[in-house]
């Protein structure tokens, strides 16, 4: 900014007066004002680079925390594809914006405001009549901006259907091929592409037309400028080293102006940007921090839903209507019935992903909406039909969510679990690596890994939705009797469609048509011929006389089961004591006297015969029992 200054010094009086002391200074001057130039110029390309770091590293984690703070019903609504648009290209905009935007207004303002002083002390009338074509200028950024805004929006939604698309398809390969559909998503795909390019070259056409009106205004103002000037020298107002001067102070005057107008059009454009991410942040999240909340510490596990009723706020038709059912610790309870019933969803509800609209669920004695959010989830543990396995280690998997780690108690799990073999047969064990969503491990590894982590955590309340329902009916047996010692003060809530599963359950409830319409173990329901009874049917695929048959075949088990249960339970009360099979041994194999056996023992002799005909009776009794 100097450097006209100094060569009008120069012009004027340094060279016209051979001056060479004003000469050496000037020169000296104008190298130390290069150098701080350049030092300033490196500070100042320090400080963009930190700034631009500290906000896009503060504003991501932020917008993370956000989306993992968020109801889980927006994750279900939301594409995944969108929300990496959001928190990748959408946040680098904004920084972008922000970290660019700041230090170059405060050097459009400095260098506006100095290079006005300077002008306007050379010449004032020739800076005012430059002035006068500033709104014009303005005008034409401003009607440009607010179409690159249009562009901008439109080019957003797009790069997120890409985004969408790529994630979708990706994660369906398998899919894809075993469908021969890989030419038809590469067209797609191509389609979705040419449709982004013609955005990207309305954008580009823009910018062309925007520059060629900048280079049009531009030269024409400078035109008249350098023309109005030379009219002054040469009618002797200023003088020539002014004017060099001048026109090269009115020329660095433009750049601040461009430099204004792109920072304007970015800030437009990035607007866009800034709704969309905003939008996520006004989005209200759950109540994690909630003050007024209980914190659930050391508590029995019992689950209890009074008259729960549920429906999404966006319809009036239940979900769930007047849901009511106990879960006890030692025990295990199941939920069945047809897809759509509702059965999931009382899951949510337990976890609080969604709020009930009618009654009241209960841990203990707690009201979970009076509990906080994050004491709740950690007594909870859930098994789910669609597993979710990090990439990482197994130790990894197995530990998400556990603050401590006990070695032997992981071992245990994963051997109550059927993996604990797999895992030991493997390369590095339990620190072998495993790919994103259980790549390189079966879908029923996945399934006995998972039930295992929720085995690990130790947790009083254990969820199985649909658990087993990639293993074998040998392997899921063999869990369940794994499980029994683990479990046996654990609460378990089970969904299974298996029947092979349910007995396992010592109350089962059946929800039909969003409502609880029976209730029983096993055996009770089966007889009630109810929605249990079709239920099982359509299961396992059996006539109405087969299923008939096995309720029998089950009755005639559980009589057989009674009688020999109270058969052994008789021999037990007949057995003789050590006193009458004392007396029996004397009386019949010695063949004393009652007088003899009394004197003996110390005892009265009708007490002896008393003693001897209760074991005589006992004995003849029991050889029936054996007869039968």
């Amino acid at each position: 900014m100097a450097t006209p200054l100094i060569t009008k010094i120069l012009i004027d009086y340094a060279y016209p007066n051979q001056d060479l002391y004003l000469l050496t200074f000037l020169v000296l001057l104008g190298i130390v004002i290069f150098l701080f130039n350049m030092y300033f110029s490196d500070v100042s390309s320090y400080l963009d680079t930190f700034i631009h770091q500290t906000l896009s590293i503060d504003l991501r984690n932020k917008f993370f925390t956000k989306l993992l703070r968020l109801p889980l019903r927006f994750h279900y609504e939301k594409q995944v594809g969108d929300l990496m648009v959001r928190v990748t290209d959408d946040i680098d905009v904004i920084i972008d914006a922000v970290a660019e935007t700041i230090p170059v207004v405060i050097k459009i303002i400095l260098q506006l405001v100095a290079l006005l002083v300077i002008c306007l002390m050379i010449d004032i009338n020739l800076t005012i009549l430059a002035l006068i074509g500033i709104p014009f200028y303005f005008i034409q950024t401003r009607f440009f901006a607010k179409r690159f805004e249009i562009v901008q929006e439109k080019s957003q939604k797009r790069e997120s259907e890409i985004y969408t698309f790529y994630q979708e398809k990706m994660s369906n390969v398998k899919t894809i091929k075993s469908f021969n559909q890989e030419m038809h998503e590469t067209d797609r795909l191509i389609d979705k592409l040419k449709r982004m390019f013609r955005l990207v070259r309305e954008n580009l056409f823009l910018g062309l037309f925007n520059s060629f009106f900048d280079a049009i205004m531009i030269t024409l103002w400078t035109s008249f400028l350098a023309w109005y000037a030379g009219y002054r020298v040469i009618t002797g107002h200023i003088t020539i080293g002014e004017i060099m001067a001048i026109l090269v102070y009115l020329g660095q005057i433009h750049q601040p102006f461009m430099d204004f107008g792109t920072v304007y059009k970015s800030l437009v454009s990035s607007f866009v940007s800034i709704n969309r991410v905003n939008e996520i942040f006004e989005k209200e999240p759950e109540a994690y921090k909630d003050t007024r909340t209980f914190i659930l510490y050391d508590i029995k596990g019992q689950v209890k839903f009074d008259n729960v009723s549920f429906h999404y706020p966006d319809t009036d038709e239940y979900i769930l209507k007047n849901i009511s059912f106990n879960a006890n610790p030692g025990k295990v309870t199941a939920l069945c019935g047809t897809s759509g019933a509702g059965k999931s969803t009382i899951l949510d509800l337990l976890l609080r992903f969604v709020e009930t609209n009618e009654g009241e669920i209960y841990i203990d004695e707690y009201e979970i909406k009076k509990v906080s959010l994050i004491t709740l989830r950690a007594n909870i543990s859930i098994v789910s039909q669609d597993v979710v396995i990090f990439s990482g280690t197994i130790r990894e998997n197995l530990q998400y969510g556990c603050k401590e780690v006990d070695e032997e108690k992981m071992i245990q799990a994963t051997k109550d679990a059927e993996i604990y073999e797999f895992i030991k047969d493997t390369a590095k064990g339990f620190d072998t690596r495993i790919g994103e969503g259980g790549l390189g491990i079966s879908g029923g590894q996945r399934q006995r890994l998972s039930i295992a982590r929720a085995l690990y955590r130790g947790v009083k309340i254990l969820i199985l939705d649909e658990a087993t329902s990639a293993l074998d009916s040998i392997t899921e047996a063999k869990i369940y009797k794994n499980m029994q010692k683990a479990l046996e003060d654990k609460t378990v809530i089970m969904i299974t469609h298996r029947p092979s599963s349910l007995h396992n359950a010592e109350k089962i409830y059946v929800v039909h048509e969003n409502k609880i319409c029976e209730s029983g173990d096993f055996d009770e329901l089966l007889q009630k011929k109810g929605e249990f009874y079709k239920f099982y049917q359509a299961q396992v695929h059996e006539t109405e006389e087969e299923t008939e048959e096995k309720i029998k075949m089950k009755k005639l088990r559980k009589k057989i089961d009674k009688e020999k249960v109270d058969k052994e339970k008789a021999k037990e009360e007949l057995k003789l004591s050590d006193l009458e099979k004392v007396i029996m041994d004397m009386y019949y194999n010695k063949k004393q006297t009652y007088a003899a056996i009394s004197k003996e023992l110390g005892m009265e002799p009708y007490d002896v015969n008393l003693i001897r005909k209760s074991a005589k009776e006992k004995l003849e009794t029991l050889r029936k029992l054996e007869l039968e």
